[in-house]
């Protein structure tokens, strides 16, 4: 009688157990894109806290200080940039439409250059041999048009939104503050929450740390060094709005795939058409030696082996965060794999040794 009465017990405390847990996510969801976010700059600047703490000797005025920082530094130079390239959108959205309605055939622009014409050809061959009818007209004025609506919604959603983007920053601002000055006591609790052995446990969480600082900070370090490289490109080549295509690189170099090739390439292309063949080659050496090589130089040296994940996998993953929770899955995908290969890790020696 007292084994079944411990056994209800038992199924009653998980129940309630999951039950709070499920009505915990409810109440955290709306923010859960902020709560990520703060985790990861905390997680990131967590070594610059402990510097300010050690001159301040104390963990509020630490917490302050670098809070500030990365509110001067980073949030709020962020904010005025999106600003003001949404601006510079709105000014450069009637120049796109208008040049693309001035294109009557799209076709007949790409056969008046030669390089362009032999691609051309010999990828509607391709497609006649697996009999594949393809109105290159449409395909591309469509890509075009739903290039220009995403970010038409996205800078409209900017202003349209206003007052929960200043309510969410907030929010992030004081979780960054509170998740430096109580980190400890917060890391306390998780870490005797994992039923793990100690030395699982610091192996889990020293891998997982090590690639949150890896992948953000190389993603981040790596699209700033080509969104910088990009917008000199563009400047001397002449490329109106060149601030706004830079930061469009910026974003791109996040991407997986193509990274910051998916921008300065039809740029190159744009330059043969207007700036003339020697420009348009000039522009397309510069972007494959200066724009597209920094990344095999950053990334290297710092992500290292911290992501000890084959490519391929990577990028179905990141991908699918993509598609699960946008632009944060970029950073969140990567972090989920080394978790994930860090418990198969510890479950080969648990289990199959």
């Amino acid at each position: 009688m007292k084994d079944i009465s411990i056994q209800v017990g038992n199924i009653f405390f998980f129940l309630s157990l999951l039950f709070f847990l499920f009505l915990s996510y409810l109440l955290f969801e709306p923010f859960f894109k902020v709560i990520v976010i703060s985790i990861l700059l905390a997680v990131i600047f967590y070594p610059l806290n402990q510097f300010f703490e050690r001159i301040f000797k104390s963990s509020f005025f630490a917490s302050f200080f670098t809070t500030f920082i990365l509110l001067s530094f980073i949030i709020i130079p962020s904010i005025f940039l999106v600003v003001f390239l949404s601006n510079e959108f709105l000014a450069l959205y009637p120049v796109i439409v208008s040049n693309i309605s001035k294109l009557k055939n799209i076709e007949n622009v790409i056969n008046s250059i030669p390089v362009l014409q032999y691609i051309h050809q010999k990828f509607l061959l391709f497609l006649q041999t697996l009999n594949i009818q393809l109105d290159l007209d449409n395909v591309l004025r469509n890509i075009l048009n739903r290039i220009l609506s995403f970010f038409v919604s996205q800078t409209k959603s900017i202003f349209f939104n206003i007052t929960l983007f200043v309510f969410n920053l907030v929010m992030m601002i004081i979780t960054i503050f509170f998740l430096f000055k109580d980190g400890k006591f917060l890391y306390k609790r998780v870490y005797e929450l994992i039923p793990l052995s100690v030395e699982e446990k610091d192996f889990l969480i020293s891998k997982t740390y090590k690639a949150i600082q890896g992948v953000v900070l190389g993603s981040v370090l790596t699209a700033v060094a080509q969104g910088i490289l990009s917008f000199i490109g563009y400047f001397f080549i002449g490329l109106e709005f060149s601030l706004f295509w830079a930061f469009v690189t910026f974003l791109a170099a996040f991407l997986p795939i193509g990274g910051a090739s998916l921008v300065w390439i039809p740029v190159a292309i744009y330059t043969f058409f207007t700036k003339g063949i020697i420009t348009g080659i000039l522009f397309t050496l510069y972007g494959t030696l200066i724009i597209s090589t920094v990344d095999n130089i950053i990334k290297p040296i710092v992500i290292g082996d911290k992501t000890n994940i084959h490519p391929m996998i990577l990028v179905f993953a990141i991908l699918g965060g993509l598609n699960l929770v946008g632009f944060l899955g970029v950073f969140l995908a990567p972090i989920i794999l080394v978790l994930l290969d860090n418990l198969l890790v510890i479950y080969k020696e648990r289990y199959i040794r």
